[in-house]
């Protein structure tokens, strides 16, 4: 059977008004149960995306400190959950080290800069160094190729390489549903399940109304042929946290 529509409990990959977002902690979550998910993830951008007003450790750790409070209120309608978006650095490193890392609940892992001087080989083992690297919370590879349809061409790297250590590492990939983005293509994702590769639908939200666009990555996740099974955030708010204090044992 196809992929049902209200397949999706929560999401990750969102920003507000901390870095480039145009919304509030508080109206995210309103957005997120409004449209019956149970649980939002917060990845605001990190400090090397300077563009995106990124944070620095000292505003990523006063963020994480109001969502554990919101969370503890017991007022919001859907829980948050405390991530960043995290920059791949042109020699694989990340923007954060762990001490800053273990304390989220996860990370998407991105790359922003530094994209168009790297050969194929270069890319992939920059993007593989990332999912090796030991974070002490769950990480997530985000939009793994860095397209804009119409836009900007992805930047050259093997796909397959990057799947597999992803494979390796226990490390889902993101299939980021905005418009732009589509990326992770549709074509890799049998491919990416068969090896045990976890697909996180995403809206890359920047405005409570870019949460709408969820929908058009169950419909790329749909024409790839994914069951349920197959989908992150397909799984309850119980099942996450599970998986997300898993990940930082």
């Amino acid at each position: 059977p196809p992929l049902p529509l209200d397949v999706l409990q929560g999401t990750f990959h969102n920003h507000t008004k901390a870095s480039d977002g145009h919304n509030t902690l508080e109206e995210m979550a309103q957005a997120a149960a409004d449209r019956g998910l149970a649980y939002i993830g917060i990845a605001d951008h990190s400090k090397a995306s300077f563009q995106a007003n990124g944070l620095d450790a000292d505003r990523l750790a006063e963020q994480v400190r109001k969502i554990r409070e919101l969370n503890d209120g017991g007022n919001l309608p859907a829980r948050l959950l405390a991530g960043c978006e995290v920059d791949i650095l042109k020699d694989g490193s990340l923007d954060f080290d762990k001490a800053v890392l273990k304390e989220l609940d996860y990370c998407v892992l991105s790359v922003h800069g530094s994209m168009s001087g790297q050969s194929e080989d270069e890319m992939t083992k920059r993007l593989i160094k990332a999912l090796e690297t030991d974070t002490g919370c769950l990480k997530i590879l985000g939009h793994p190729t860095g397209r804009l349809l119409l836009r900007r061409e992805g930047y050259a790297v093997n796909l397959r390489k990057v799947i597999g250590a992803a494979a390796a590492n226990d490390v889902p990939i993101e299939l980021n549903a905005n418009p732009w983005r589509m990326d992770m293509d549709w074509r890799y994702w049998r491919g990416a399940v068969e090896q045990g590769v976890a697909c996180v639908i995403t809206a890359d939200a920047h405005a409570v109304e870019d949460l709408d666009y969820l929908r058009g990555g169950i419909l790329c996740a749909r024409k790839a042929g994914l069951q349920p099974g197959d989908i992150f955030n397909a799984q309850s708010l119980d099942q996450i946290e599970s998986v997300l204090l898993k990940a930082k044992s």
